[in-house]
């Protein structure tokens, strides 16, 4: 049985960090490519928000007893195949897993481009992650 307390907290925190990102003005590619503390906001709220959605689909797996995924990819895979999240928001949660990897080992080479249409673009798909784990769950 899913930890609803436990996937609750991480939820609040998702929460949280959304805000913090939200509340961060864009000043346009430009301008975030030379900011180097807006750059480091930003990619550290993204890092956390994506972090967090593995953690809760791993909690979920875990605590009901799925197959044990291999990748961060298969956790969004699994959760698709038990309906918890539909398949073209897997694509997107995989495709976000693959940017904060890409974030985190690379940190010196990361594109600020690609940084910028992240922030910009998706994070619309971490809420309905959010959103459809709170429908399944009813929290």
């Amino acid at each position: 049985m899913v930890d609803k307390a436990l996937v609750g907290k991480k939820l609040e925190r998702i929460e949280t960090y959304l805000k913090q990102i939200r509340r961060k003005k864009d000043p346009g590619i430009d301008l975030f490519s030379q900011d180097r503390d807006l750059q480091s906001i930003v990619l550290f709220n993204l890092i956390q928000l994506v972090q967090a959605c593995i953690d809760i689909g791993a909690h979920i797996i875990s605590d009901s007893g799925w197959e044990t995924p291999a990748t961060q990819a298969d956790i969004f895979k699994i959760l698709a195949d038990n309906k918890i999240i539909t398949r073209p928001l897997t694509k997107k949660m995989i495709q976000m897993a693959g940017f904060r990897n890409r974030v985190v080992h690379e940190y010196e080479k990361t594109d600020m481009k690609i940084v910028h249409t992240v922030w910009k673009r998706n994070l619309s798909d971490i809420e309905k992650f959010c959103k459809a784990v709170v429908l399944k769950y009813n929290l």
